[in-house]
């Protein structure tokens, strides 16, 4: 490491820039955010747009320039940064030469500005493009609302400081506002909400009293980690215990925090699971033993993912919830299969559906489903083909209409197959085991892997 981070007051005196053009400019926008007072140096009279109020004059700097200057930043050309830079050394002033590291002792990193949030990325000045990446990929994980998460909790460290005497740990508090409900509501936008909840917390801590865990209902989307919402992120990095279900993939349970609990809840076929009320204790136990719990669930937890049960049971025990929606298997799957859902014009209505009722597939009611201008997304129907296919006919819809058949959608090992509504049960057997996703509509024939299977034969042929 060459260049040790160090975030720099620049308030305490005058930065001078020195040179035009680009480079200049993104310098400048860059020093004005910090609050610098910037006294900048162009070459000629043409070369002072975009100053914005900054104190500009033409020509370099002259020795009384220099005095009290905090830091010099050039780019005026290969000469003239050179002497500069020899000069700025020589008084011992902090010196930027724009992309020339062997002449810098300090460099601009690529920085994510949170307000009192700060992160900055740097390479050494080996490779710009590379650390601005980095920047990128950090500001798709950082919460917006992180930097006035912070602000809320500078105003309240003096406060919390007089618990210190009772031999209380400032450390495990902030740790528990940051990872527990109070974090968690401010982050989702409940700021008032939450900075009420962390006076309460500041009020009673350090008494024997236990402090209220929290629990986030996460959707985990059809499997693929990369199509997590960055908030269903967040809650997984900062949970204690994970409670997930049968169709959570792996490679999403590779994202939650290493050492946090992860408990399995779901059923599986063949055998019943624990049951949704042993689920509902085991939240309010762990919640109310003070951890950050995550309920985690394919798809979203609020489309056939009993999540508002779940809320409601939780909230009736007095326990804080948040809700994380997830991409539901009808978006992900059909995405992944190039198939619109809707089509103007064409398809107008969407309706989502399970075949998976208490009453079975043998007794649904789809006579709202014979439009052929609705699309049917049918969740939890491969058993269930052929109660679907004959229910759907016998409502009036069109033998021919082209189905899809999404099973294992956006995982590593998903299949897609069409066809038409008389050859569903045939279609499903084929797929192998779920989950799986059925659409029926006039749409999948606007779908990639319909054309695919159009192309294979014609090609046959």
């Amino acid at each position: 490491m060459r260049f040790l981070p160090l975030f720099f007051d620049l308030t305490t005196g005058p930065v001078i820039l020195v040179g035009s053009g680009p480079q200049a400019l993104a310098k400048l926008r860059i020093l004005q955010a910090a609050g610098a007072d910037i006294r900048w140096h162009v070459l000629s009279g043409d070369d002072i747009e975009g100053a914005d109020g900054a104190e500009t004059k033409i020509g370099l700097p002259a020795d009384e320039d220099f005095l009290g200057a905090v830091a010099l930043v050039a780019s005026a050309g290969k000469e003239i940064d050179e002497r500069l830079a020899s000069r700025a050394r020589s008084m011992n002033l902090p010196v930027n030469i724009v992309d020339r590291p062997d002449l810098s002792t300090f460099i601009f990193p690529a920085i994510v500005d949170r307000g009192d949030v700060v992160v900055a990325v740097g390479t050494g000045g080996a490779s710009p493009v590379l650390a601005r990446r980095l920047r990128e990929k950090i500001e798709e994980i950082l919460p917006e609302r992180i930097g006035e998460f912070a602000s809320m909790m500078g105003r309240y460290r003096e406060r919390l400081a007089a618990l210190r005497h009772r031999g209380f740990s400032t450390r495990r508090f902030w740790e528990r506002v940051i990872d527990g409900p109070i974090g968690a509501q401010f982050l989702a936008g409940r700021t008032a909400k939450a900075e009420a909840a962390l006076i309460i917390e500041i009020d009673r801590a350090g008494t024997d009293r236990p402090a209220q865990g929290h629990v986030s209902i996460v959707g985990a989307g059809p499997g693929d980690p990369d199509l997590l919402t960055l908030k269903a992120l967040h809650a997984l990095q900062s949970s204690d215990i994970v409670f997930y279900d049968d169709l959570v993939s792996p490679a999403i349970l590779g994202r939650i925090r290493r050492d946090a609990e992860q408990v399995f809840v779901g059923k599986r076929k063949g055998h019943p699971g624990i049951g949704q009320s042993e689920i509902n204790r085991r939240l309010i136990e762990a919640a109310k033993a003070g951890l950050n719990v995550v309920r985690l669930k394919g798809g979203d937890p609020f489309i056939f993912g009993r999540g508002g049960e779940e809320r409601e049971v939780l909230e009736a025990a007095g326990i804080a919830v948040t809700i994380v929606p997830g991409i539901t298997a009808a978006l992900g799957c059909a995405a992944e299969a190039g198939l619109p859902l809707t089509l103007r014009k064409e398809a107008t209505r969407l309706s989502i559906v399970t075949a998976n009722t208490a009453e079975g597939a043998d007794n649904i009611d789809w006579s709202g489903l014979a439009d052929r201008t609705t699309t049917v997304a049918i969740y939890m129907g491969l058993t269930a083909a052929s109660a679907v296919k004959s229910g759907l006919i016998a409502a009036g819809r069109d033998p021919n209409t082209p189905v899809a058949v999404l099973a294992r959608g956006t995982r590593p090992d998903s299949r897609s197959i069409t066809g038409t509504l008389s050859q569903l049960p045939m279609l499903a057997a084929s797929v192998g085991d779920g989950p799986a996703l059925i659409v029926v509509g006039d749409v999948v024939a606007h779908s990639q892997v319909w054309k695919e299977a159009v192309e294979l034969l014609e090609a046959a042929e």
